[in-house]
C-alpha cells in the first residue's frame, strides 16, 4: 500500500435509515482506531516437571474496536447534530464507517461514549468523541 494522507482517512455516520446512508462527518482533525484483543491466561505448570519452564497459554478473550477523533466544530452539517442525537438518546447507538484510503472500510454498530465540546477565549469549538463497538465489526478491503 503507498503512503496514505491522514486527511482521507474519515469518519462517516449512519442515517439510521433503511437503507442506511452514511455522510462524512467534516471538521476531524485527528481519527484513531483501535482494535483490541483480550487474552484470557490459562497457563498450567507441566505436571511432570512442575519447576521446569513455565510457558504462557491464552485462549481468545474479548474483541473490540475503538474509534476517537478530535474536530473543529462546523455547526454547518447535519452530521455533528446526528452525533448529538445520538450522544444524547437513551441507548447512544448508532452504526458508523471509518474508511482508511486503499486499505478498506471498518463498519459496524459503536457506542457513543463520550462527546465533548470546548472552546477557549480566543479559538474555534472544538469537539472530542470516542466510540466503542457495539457488536462485531467487519472489515472490507479497499
Amino acid at each position: 500500500m503507498a503512503k496514505q494522507l491522514g486527511r482521507a482517512m474519515v469518519l462517516k455516520i449512519g442515517d439510521g435509515a433503511s437503507p442506511e446512508a452514511f455522510t462524512f462527518m467534516a471538521g476531524i482533525n485527528s481519527k484513531t482506531l483501535t482494535i483490541n484483543n483480550s487474552a484470557i491466561d490459562v497457563t498450567t505448570p507441566d505436571a511432570t516437571t512442575p519447576g521446569g519452564a513455565l510457558w504462557a497459554q491464552n485462549l481468545n478473550g474479548l474483541k473490540s474496536v475503538s474509534i476517537s477523533g478530535d474536530a473543529t466544530f462546523l455547526d454547518e452539517s447535519a452530521q455533528e447534530g446526528r452525533l448529538n442525537t445520538v450522544a444524547m438518546a437513551a441507548d447512544p447507538v448508532a452504526n458508523f464507517q471509518l474508511v482508511v484510503p486503499s486499505f478498506g472500510t471498518y463498519e459496524g454498530e459503536f457506542r457513543v461514549t463520550t462527546a465533548t465540546l470546548t472552546g477557549e477565549t480566543e479559538g474555534a469549538v472544538n469537539y472530542s468523541l470516542a466510540l466503542d463497538s457495539n457488536g462485531a465489526i467487519t472489515f472490507t478491503a479497499a
